[in-house]
C-alpha cells in the first residue's frame, strides 16, 4: 500500500514517485506579513526576495528531485488554480515514497504570502499531472533565445556558431499573464519546471573549451605560407564570446537548475499569449512544437520529464550541430533566473481576484451564476 498522496510507478530497475500541493495566495494581508500602504512594486520585490530565498533552500539533487508549478484556468469561473507537483526516483520503491514525502513537506514550507495544502489522493495527483489532448496551435515551449550563424572560420573545426542568451531576471509583474490565462476560453496549463543541477566535470570542462574556442574565433587568425593574410575574426563569435565567458562564471559558481517552461492547451491560444509569457519570465522566446513532437511534449508534462524536443529547442539551427554543452546551456539557469521564472501565486490588495482559494472554488454541480 502506498503512502497517502504519493503516486508510485515501478519497473524492474527503478521506481518513480510523485506528490503534490495545492497552492493559493494567502487571503489576509496580515498573513502575507505585508502592509496595505506598501506600493505594488515594493510589495512585489519583497515577495520575489522571499521566493528566491525559499527556492535556494529547496535545492537538492537527492533522489533526482524535480518539481513543477502548474497554473491552470477554469473557463467557467475565470479563476486560476495553482498546483506544485514533485517527482523523485529510487531503485527501492519504499525509499522513493519516503523521498517524495520529504520533498513535499519541504516544498510545503512556502513563503508567507502563499498557503499550501498537500494533495493526499493519488488519483488527484494523476489528474493534475496528466494534461488533456494538446492542440498544436495552443502548445508552446518557452526557451532561452538560441542564436546561430555559419562559422566563417574553419581553424577550430566548427561549422556553426551559437549564442545562448540568459534570461534577464527583472522584477516583472505576473498579474497581466495570469489575467490572460484566466480569460482563455479553453482549458490551458502553464507550467514551470525546475530540476536542481550540479554542474558535472564534463560541463565545466566543456564550458572552458567553449570560452577558449570563441575567444580564439573572435580574434584574427594566424597567417600561413599558402595564404599570408590572417583570417578576420568571426563576427558572430565576437558577439558570442562574452556570453560564454559570463556563462562559465555564472553556472559554475552557484546554485543551478535545469528548466522547462511549457504552455499546453486543448485549443488555440490568442496571439501574443506565449510571447507575453516569454517576456515575463525574462526575455525568452516562444517555440511552437511541430506535430511530430507533441507526444513528447505531452509526456514531459504527464511525467515531469525534461526530454529534449530537438526541432523545437534548436530553434531552426541545423540538425546535429549543437554539442552537449550547448544543449545543456539552452535550459540551464542560475538561482536569479530560476526565481524570475518560478513565481508563486500572489494577489495585490484591491485588485480583482485571480486565484482559486478555499472560498472561491466552484461547488460541483453549480454554475457560475449560482455561486
Amino acid at each position: 500500500m502506498t503512502v497517502p498522496g504519493v503516486l508510485l510507478e515501478s519497473s524492474a530497475r527503478m521506481s518513480w514517485a510523485w506528490a503534490g500541493l495545492r497552492v493559493s495566495p494567502a487571503p489576509k494581508l496580515a498573513d502575507t506579513r505585508a502592509y496595505a500602504d506598501v506600493a505594488e512594486p515594493q510589495r512585489r520585490a519583497q515577495t520575489t526576495a522571499r521566493e528566491r530565498a525559499w527556492l535556494a533552500g529547496q535545492w537538492t539533487t537527492e533522489s533526482q528531485a524535480r518539481w513543477e508549478l502548474r497554473f491552470g484556468n477554469d473557463p467557467a469561473t475565470r479563476l486560476v488554480s495553482c498546483t506544485l507537483l514533485a517527482r523523485v526516483q529510487d531503485t527501492d520503491p519504499r525509499l522513493a515514497e519516503q523521498a517524495a514525502v520529504r520533498l513535499r513537506d519541504r516544498l510545503a514550507a512556502a513563503p508567507a504570502h502563499v498557503l499550501t495544502e498537500p494533495v493526499l489522493d493519488e488519483h488527484e495527483i494523476s489528474h493534475r499531472l496528466v494534461p488533456g489532448p494538446l492542440d498544436g496551435r495552443g502548445s508552446f515551449e518557452v526557451r532561452k533565445r538560441l542564436s546561430w550563424a555559419t562559422c566563417s572560420r574553419r581553424d577550430t573545426g566548427r561549422q556553426v556558431c551559437f549564442a545562448v542568451s540568459p534570461l534577464v531576471p527583472e522584477d516583472r509583474s505576473w498579474e497581466p499573464l495570469w489575467h490572460e490565462l484566466a480569460r482563455l476560453p479553453q482549458p490551458t496549463v502553464l507550467s514551470v519546471y525546475l530540476e536542481p543541477y550540479a554542474p558535472s566535470p564534463g560541463l565545466i570542462g566543456g564550458l572552458r573549451r567553449l570560452v577558449e574556442e570563441y575567444d580564439h574565433l573572435a580574434r584574427p587568425g594566424f597567417a600561413n605560407p599558402i595564404w599570408p593574410v590572417p583570417p578576420a575574426p568571426d563576427r558572430f563569435a565576437e558577439r558570442a564570446a562574452p556570453l560564454y565567458a559570463r556563462a562559465a562564471a555564472r553556472y559554475t559558481g552557484g546554485l543551478c537548475f535545469r528548466t522547462r517552461v511549457s504552455v499546453a492547451s486543448s485549443g488555440p491560444v490568442p496571439y501574443g499569449f506565449a510571447e507575453l509569457l516569454a517576456d515575463t519570465v525574462g526575455g525568452g522566446v516562444a517555440c511552437q512544437p511541430p506535430a511530430a513532437e507533441l507526444d513528447a511534449a505531452w509526456r514531459n508534462l504527464a511525467a515531469l520529464n525534461r526530454d529534449w524536443l530537438d526541432q523545437s529547442y534548436r530553434q531552426g539551427a541545423p540538425a546535429g550541430s549543437l554539442r552537449d554543452t550547448e544543449r545543456v546551456l539552452c535550459d540551464l539557469c542560475d538561482l536569479d533566473e530560476a526565481a524570475a521564472a518560478f513565481r508563486l501565486p500572489y494577489e495585490v490588495p484591491g485588485h480583482l481576484p485571480l486565484f482559486e482559494t478555499a472560498g472561491r472554488r466552484r461547488r460541483p454541480g453549480t454554475t457560475t451564476a449560482e455561486r
